[in-house]
């Protein structure tokens, strides 16, 4: 489930401190999620900001240790995932707090947080809309118009203390069911599907869905993420100025990186013909 909203900022780091070179350096990005296995702590080589090189070097040598509910465990390092896990469950409780320690080269960086309440009040204006079946013809404008301004839903939660959430919408049928046939010109169901899904950190408490956006009939989940102070600096830094050398934010104590929680609730809805 968590994989779905890694529309995950693109951590770049670099370093502006002269005492520490780069490559002394490297970059954590850990991420909890409330209720699920820990399998997401990545440890990465820096780079420098002005590089051309923007593929990631992973580090899969590094002792990782997460403390934990009054305990610690050793992560080893997942080939096919490309990061650290724990082999032991784990339990990721909203409320307590987590920390991190990574050792590699003789650096040590360490880091705390605190995994989030559960987004509160999570439900539908409908759990169903029709868009019927789509034919080529004279009407097609009309009815595209129609299923613009009609076909949506709005996705509303309780946020009184005025938290960030975000979420994600992912189709989740056995196959795909496309909503614009091979008979609807390209340029027409390109338009439709180009109107992107939520993936900024918000404070608001409703999120409406143009159903056209998206691409097949079926069912699709709604994950909505609460998310720490942490992860929205960190976000909300990739729209700086690309030429300052002002470093992003961090909580990593001696690295680079974020290690941040979130915690989740889920609803469904479909879209069907009739």
């Amino acid at each position: 489930m968590k994989r779905i909203f890694l529309f995950i900022v693109s951590l770049s780091f670099f370093s502006c401190d002269e005492e520490t070179p780069i490559k002394d350096n490297f970059v954590v990005e850990g991420f909890l999620f409330q209720g699920e296995k820990v399998d997401d702590i990545k440890i990465k080589e820096t780079k420098l900001w002005n590089s051309d090189d923007t593929t990631d070097v992973i580090i899969d040598n590094a002792n990782v240790k997460l403390y934990a509910n009054g305990n610690d465990y050793d992560l080893s390092f997942d080939n096919i995932k490309q990061s650290y896990a724990s082999e032991e469950d784990i339990d990721i409780i909203s409320g307590n707090t987590y920390g991190i320690k990574v050792d590699f080269n003789n650096r040590v960086a360490t880091a705390e947080t605190i995994v989030p309440t559960k987004p509160v009040g999570l439900r539908l204006s409908n759990n169903k809309i029709v868009v019927p079946p789509l034919k080529l013809s004279p009407a097609l404008p009309n009815i595209l118009a129609n299923l613009f301004e009609n076909a949506r839903i709005n996705i509303e939660w309780d946020n009184l203390a005025n938290e960030h959430h975000y979420l994600t919408i992912k189709y989740v049928g056995n196959q795909a069911d496309p909503i614009f046939s091979e008979d609807i010109p390209g340029v027409v169901g390109e338009f439709f599907s180009n109107f992107s899904i939520q993936s900024a950190p918000t404070q608001d408490e409703m999120y409406n869905v143009i159903c056209m956006s998206l691409k097949n009939y079926g069912k699709y989940l709604v994950t909505l993420y609460k998310i720490n102070d942490d992860y929205v600096r960190l976000f909300e830094s990739e729209v700086q100025d690309g030429t300052e050398l002002n470093e992003p934010p961090s909580n990593i104590v001696n690295a680079f990186g974020i290690f941040t929680a979130f915690a989740s609730d889920t609803i469904s809805f479909q879209i069907v013909r009739q």
